[in-house]
Formats: C-alpha cells, structure tokens, sequence
C-alpha cells in the first residue's frame, strides 16, 4: 500500500485516487504475459486441449454420420414398405439393426468424456485473466512507443520482419486506446482511439449498431480528455511529497514531462533521458569515435588454470568501469540455472526509493526466482567463476536473481544500490550496500532486451553465455548515478537473465574503499 504523507492536501488525495484508478494494471498485474516460460506452458496446454477437441470432433463426425445415414435410408411415402416382401424386409432390419446404432449414437458421452480431460488440462497450467490480456494489450503500445513502430504495422500483424498469425480487430484497437490512456500514455491512446474510429467507418455495410459504437467512442474520447486535462493539471499543482508516492510505479516519461514541462531542469532532464533510452534500445544513439579511444578487449588470467582457460573480457567504459565477459557461461550451465529457477518464478517486485516499500510494478515487467548457493553443484561453480572474474568475495553476495521477461517484458531506468544513510534498508545481517552487479545473459534474444546506460550511452546485447559486470559503488562508498541502467522491452522472443549483487563487506582487502570525495 502507498504510505501518504499526514499532509497532502485535498488535491494531493484526489491525484492519487485519480491515477491509481488509471493506472488499474499497476496493483492487477496478471500472473501469464509477464513471462514466457508462463507464456509457453499455456501454449503447451493448449495444444493438448486442441488436440483433445480435434479428438472429440473426429468421434462426434462419425456419430453425426451415424445418424444422418440414418436419416438419409428412408424412403418415406416414396417407398411401399408394407406391399412389397423385400421392402419389408429392409424397414424390419433397418429398426431392428441400424435403429440400435442411432440409439448408442444420441447417447452423447464423448462429450463427458472431452470435459474431464480438458478440465484436468486447464487446472494443470495458470490460466490468464482480464489482467493478463490488459496487460499483454499494454506491452504492444510500450514496443509502439520505444522501438517507433507504427499503428498500422501493429494491425497488419508486422513486427520488422515477422508477421502474426492474425490482424488486430476494432475491438483489440479499442482495448490498446483503453489501456494507454488507464497507464498515462495519453497521446497513443488518442491515437489508437482515432484509428478504431477509422476502422469502423471503413465496415460495409455501416450499419446502425455501427453508428452507435461510433457515437459512442467520440464521446468516451471526449470524455477522457476532460479527465486528461484535468489528472496532468492536478499533477502540475501537486508537490514533491505528493508526486514521490507514485515512485517506481512506472509511470511514463511522457507523462511525467507534462508535469514538469514548467520545470526547466527537471523537463531537460526527464527529456534526455527518455531521448538516450529510447535511442539506444532502438539502435539510434551511437557514441562518437573519440568515445572509444582507450576501450579495448583482451584475456583476464587470474588463478594457474586460467592461464589455459583465460577470460574474452571486453572493456565498455572505463570510468564507471563496465565490463563484458563473453562466453564464460556453457549451455549446460544454462540449462541448469533455468532448471532450478523455472518452478520458483514469481511475478517481480521493485523497491520504491521514496516509499522504500517492495511492490509490483510496471516498471518492470517479468517474473523473478531466487537460485541460492548449494542449490546444485553448478551454481557453487558458477560463484568461484565469479570470484576467479572479479577478485571479490561472494560470500556477502546475495542469492542470484534470475529473471525471466515475457510479452514487452522490461525494466525502467534505475540503479541497483540503495540508500543506506537510511540503516533500516541494509540487508541483514548487515551486508552494506551493493558494491557491484554481475549480471548474465542465458539466451539470445531475438529482437530488443538490451541492457543500457543512458546517461553514458552505452547499450548491451543480450547473448548467451555472456556477462555483463559493473561497480555500483564510487571508492568512497556513495552511489554512482552514472551506473543507471534499463533493461529494453524485449521485442521479438523471450530474455533470460541472472544477476548477482555483490555487496560491500568482506571485500575490505579485496577492493579498498577511501575516504577521498573525489574517488
């Protein structure tokens, strides 16, 4: 629950209510579209359900057979049965015979039959809900939005060079502008608003209940952008300890620009940062030549072994350091890490900076497992690696974090270190902050999923086996906000990811802190 603060005002209670009943999807996450391994058990369930209907039809044709041929044999007025010896015959064992048939024919048990099988197939996978397709609904106008992919696109079924199975109809486009314009994203929603305006003018025959829908869309549209002009107004008038509350609840850059549009350095701020995430998740923001000047790769040797088995590091920035290690994780390693994490996932939480309250969000959209230590031989191998990598500690790490992304699946600009002015926050026992973030990769993602930094302009692909590994941390101890980063909504495909978080204590000899302000 949100904490509100003992004076907010009227207009600050009333802003809340507004977009918290806005913002529906933030506090009803579905449990299914948020990752795709949910995703891919419901597609495995429902092939064996089609099947087990496919089934069901062939056995009910040939019941229906039964009786049409039944149907078909007689003859009617059109016959004398009762004159004709032989004719007689045929009506004696067509009744006495095939009538048997058709009776064993109405007794329709196949049906029963069909039902307990798909009702053990549904309870054996979580089935979506309203929440779930809202949600999924969302995902496709948060790809519109960063990756620029046009509405008609979207309709048509194309995604670059993929096309679905089918096009979007009037009433999916109404479900888009519904679920834009509840998330914020007040623009789009306009848009998607026009374009099932569009697509029903374009029925033929336009019929009255299609007039009607049309009316009726033209004044809901109406409707909203009163509620539109009056939601960003309340924004604009609210303060800070208003406006916090609303803190890692993902709330879009574009509204939030409305907001501050008055506010110069806020509004710069909020602009360039949604300008570098959307860039580089696109492909778009390049670094300049000089950037790379000093940017190298190489072989890490640390232990003897390594002497034949070096580390491929490649040097992405040199100040905060971020380093990628390539191919340090194997397929098998893989396959066991998804084993063990798959049957824990859960729909993700995200801690709030202001609120400092664990919640979900749509911030950051997937499910979460926690894979711990002993947990099998090879997580325990994969902690010395790090160590070998890193040259710190994990016996102060947490356990690692592995997420799976599902439909858009995504996470919004932030970073992984935590106030700890405020002691309450630090992980018990008291571990101290999180020097450094070791994050891998466990599968190629076709389309988007990058890992980037905007305020460095640094962006990531996901590949498999990869690391990705950086210092949180300044030598002094203070945050580095130069380390936030996002996660790309994934595009085409699914993302497997597994973090570490290496914390601060038990790496006094291994990584020094000072007590410079400079450093």
């Amino acid at each position: 629950m949100l904490r509100l603060p003992d004076k907010v005002g009227a207009v600050g209670v009333i802003l809340m209510v507004l977009i918290l009943g806005m913002v529906e999807t933030t506090w009803a996450l579905g449990e299914v579209h948020t990752s795709a391994v949910t995703v891919a058990q419901l597609v495995e369930a429902e092939n064996s359900v089609t099947h087990a209907l496919q089934e069901y039809v062939k056995k009910e044709e040939t019941r229906l057979g039964t009786i049409k041929q039944y149907i078909r044999s007689w003859q009617g007025g059109l016959v004398d049965y009762v004159h004709n010896p032989i004719n007689s015959f045929h009506l004696l064992r067509r009744v006495t015979k095939e009538y048997h048939a058709v009776q064993e024919s109405l007794h329709d048990t196949f049906a029963e039959a069909v039902l307990a099988n798909l009702r053990v197939l549904r309870e054996s996978v979580q089935l979506p809900v309203e929440a779930d397709l809202n949600g999924a609904a969302y995902a496709l106008v948060r790809l519109q939005h960063i990756y620029n992919l046009s509405i008609d696109d979207l309709i048509d079924g194309h995604i670059r060079n993929k096309k679905a199975i089918q096009m979007l109809s009037a009433d999916d486009c109404l479900r888009m502008a519904q679920q834009s314009f509840n998330n914020l994203e007040f623009e789009l929603s306009e848009k998607w608003y026009q374009k099932v305006v569009e697509l029903l003018m374009a029925e033929q025959p336009l019929t009255h209940h299609v007039h009607l829908m049309i009316d009726k869309l033209v004044k809901q549209k109406e409707h909203r952008v009163m509620l539109r002009t009056l939601v960003t107004q309340m924004a604009k008038d609210s303060d800070d300890t208003v406006l916090d509350q609303f803190s890692g609840l993902g709330i879009p850059t574009s509204f939030q620009k409305q907001i501050y549009e008055d506010h110069d350095q806020e509004y710069v701020q909020l602009e360039k940062l949604d300008h570098l995430y959307s860039g580089l998740c696109r492909g778009d923001v390049t670094q300049p030549p000089e950037a790379y000047a000093g940017l190298k790769c190489g072989y890490a040797y640390s232990h003897d072994y390594r002497r034949l088995m070096p580390f491929k590091v490649e040097l992405r920035w040199a100040d905060p350091i971020i380093v990628v290690y390539h191919d340090v994780l194997s397929e098998a390693e893989i396959s066991t890490v998804k084993h063990i994490a798959s049957p824990r996932l859960e729909t993700t939480m995200v801690h709030s900076f202001t609120t400092h309250q664990m919640q979900k969000s749509l911030a950051r959209v997937g499910k979460t497992a926690w894979v711990q230590r002993g947990d099998d031989t090879t997580v325990d191998r994969i902690l010395q690696r790090i160590e070998d990598m890193t040259g710190l500690t994990t016996d102060t790490s947490e356990d690692f974090h592995v997420l799976n992304y599902g439909i858009g699946g995504h996470y919004d600009a932030h970073v992984d270190f935590f106030d700890l002015q405020n002691k309450s926050l630090d992980k018990a026992p008291h571990l101290g902050d999180r020097l450094a973030t070791m994050l891998f990769y466990l599968n190629d993602v076709e389309a988007g999923g990058s890992t980037v930094f905007p305020t460095l302009a640094v962006e990531v692909p996901a590949r498999q086996g990869s690391a990705l590994f950086w210092f949180n941390l300044e030598r002094n101890g203070k945050g580095d906000y130069r380390t936030m980063h996002a996660a790309c909504p994934v595009l085409l495909g699914e993302k497997w990811i597994a973090n570490l978080w290496l914390h601060e204590f038990g790496q006094e000899f291994r990584w020094p802190c000072t007590l410079d302000p400079k450093d």
